[in-house]
């Protein structure tokens, strides 16, 4: 099963064959979710296997097959060109920039996500619910050491774990961690404790990386990072590249199959894209939606299309700012947003245009309020006469973007809004400065970037996503938003939880503190390409690779 299609050629015909995919097969309902949480009830125990979980290729991307089917080629080093450097500071528990491209290589998690969202053995090799769904007991595996040579234990998971429970860190995880109550009785078991039964916290066990706790202020320092991964941290050379090393101790005998990876950041993409063409990097991470469709008839290279529903783009708005204080003036800006002409021009139509964050194949989704905000000036210029908006008197306002990819889109709704009256200045921020307002709801303005974990349980999307939790980096909060969250966490059934996120939806219309542009169909910053001498290039549920089944020709 694959979340790739044959490309076309027309960025149109490729927006009517991406709908006709229904978002592809790693996508479930809030049904489906509820039974494989059930199946892990009271002493239902998984085997303790090193099974490899179900994993999502690109074997249908290009002209030319990726060589799944044949036999692995050991050795060799792997070159990627990333769009930005890896940020040291919180690795690996915040996934920011190409935090998302390193942290596969070196860290593991406890659990993984199968295609269809099934649990599967990683440092965890079975699980135990009790019959109240208030305790949660793992058995790690034996023998797994991190890089260092010391043993993995449940003590250094209990630290993750309670690790991202500190505000300052800026983990998606913090409300789940905060709800988690862990203990270690023995180096080889781990248990959690919950107050209330909160089964979606499974997705914190299939996201979190396992890092060693003794070598956390070395990674804070960008000397070193130790994990359990695949691959050995070996040398960073700030804005220039990383490169880690074949982990000869791994857990998975005879993996991975690649000496060395090395991550180039490319920062300027087109430059990049000409090392992709000449064959001094063997894949690029971020490559311009025009060039990827131009490549993909190419049989030289694989096009991956790895988002799985879980990368959307979206406006934010900051409610601490007058201006934007008002819930008119904040509708009328989400009516001047020309989603249709973002997704054609900014992603060459790798993506749908939509109004609420939920891909279509979520019990969230609901096609009526998805239709609520079309382009419309008029009604946009009505909302903000009615809001007493004063032209007279232009408001500035910054517009902060950080992907390449939302470029296009900021200068395209720079010009929408000043067509109704509005002055934003569009400002391009670096990553680190980029994360920091987000995770601590600084930017006193507006801004455009993506958001995830909307293909996971409801419950996650809305407890984890910076942007809509509590607290969240528009500083939105009412009493009966907060009250819902809680109910969507707490819901047993799928016409209960159907309920309550049809509520939240139109909470996050009415208000519109977020104004989502679009469904991706990649990671945020843009398709994955990869020559086809790379082989067996898979990525699991949260669109990251799965780095140690990957070989490469000669």
């Amino acid at each position: 099963m694959t979340t790739t299609v044959r490309l076309h050629a027309s960025s149109v015909e490729q927006q009517n064959v991406l709908s006709d995919l229904s978002w592809g097969p790693g996508f479930m309902t809030r049904r489906a979710l509820l039974s494989r949480c059930l199946a892990l009830g009271s002493g239902a125990l998984m085997l303790a296997s090193c099974a490899t979980p179900g994993r999502q290729s690109a074997a249908t991307a290009s002209a030319t097959p990726t060589g799944a089917l044949s036999v692995p080629r050991t050795g060799g080093t792997l070159r990627i060109s990333i769009p930005g450097d890896i940020v040291s500071a919180g690795a690996p528990y915040r996934m920011t920039g190409a935090n998302v491209d390193f942290s596969p290589l070196v860290y593991d998690t406890l659990v993984a996500y199968d295609t269809q969202l099934h649990p599967q053995p990683r440092l965890a090799t079975e699980w135990d619910w009790s019959a109240d769904a208030r305790r949660l007991t793992l058995k790690l595996r034996p023998g797994v050491t991190f890089h260092s040579g010391r043993p993995f234990t449940s003590a250094d998971a209990k630290f993750s774990l309670e690790h991202v429970r500190d505000p300052s860190l800026g983990s998606n995880w913090l409300n789940y961690a905060t709800a988690m109550h862990v203990t270690a009785p023995d180096p080889a078991t781990l248990v959690i404790d919950y107050d209330a039964p909160l089964k979606s916290s499974f997705d914190v066990l299939a996201s979190l990386r396992m890092a060693d706790p003794q070598s956390l202020e070395d990674t804070n320092a960008g000397r070193g990072f130790v994990g359990t991964g695949p691959f050995r941290f070996q040398e960073w050379v700030p804005g220039d590249h990383v490169t880690v090393v074949r982990n000869p101790a791994y857990w998975q005998p005879g993996k991975p199959y690649l000496d060395q990876v090395e991550l180039h950041v490319g920062h300027d993409p087109q430059t990049a894209l000409v090392g992709l063409e000449s064959g001094s990097v063997d894949w690029m991470s971020g490559v311009p939606a025009a060039d990827a469709l131009r490549l993909h008839s190419d049989p030289t290279y694989q096009v991956m299309l790895t988002s799985n529903g879980g990368t959307f783009y979206y406006v934010g708005m900051d409610l601490t700012v007058a201006a934007l204080a008002d819930a008119r003036v904040r509708q009328a800006f989400s009516f001047a947003l020309n989603r249709p002409r973002m997704v054609d021009t900014a992603l060459s139509g790798f993506g749908r245009p939509a109004s609420i964050p939920w891909p279509r194949q979520s019990l969230g989704y609901d096609a009526g309020q998805d239709q609520t905000y079309t382009y419309d000036l008029a009604r946009a210029r009505q909302l903000l006469e009615a809001a007493g908006w004063d032209t007279a008197t232009p408001v500035q306002l910054a517009l902060w973007s950080q992907l390449q990819i939302t470029q296009p889109m900021a200068e395209i709704y720079q010009a929408d809004l000043a067509a109704i009256g509005v002055t934003v200045n569009v400002q391009k921020l670096e990553t680190t400065d980029f994360s920091a307002r987000l995770q601590n709801g600084q930017f006193g303005g507006v801004w455009m970037t993506n958001m995830a974990y909307m293909n996971l349980s409801p419950a996650t999307f809305l407890s984890s996503a910076l942007p809509v939790r509590v607290p969240n980096t528009s500083h939105y909060d009412s009493p009966r938003y907060h009250d819902l969250i809680a109910q969507a966490n707490a819901a047993t059934n799928d016409d209960q939880l159907k309920v309550v996120l049809h509520e939240l939806t139109q909470i996050l219309l009415d208000e519109s503190f977020v104004a989502p542009i679009a469904e991706g169909t990649s990671i945020a910053t843009g398709p994955e390409v990869a020559r086809t001498s790379v082989h067996n290039a898979t990525w699991d549920t949260f669109g990251l690779f799965v780095y140690e089944d990957i070989w490469r020709d000669p």
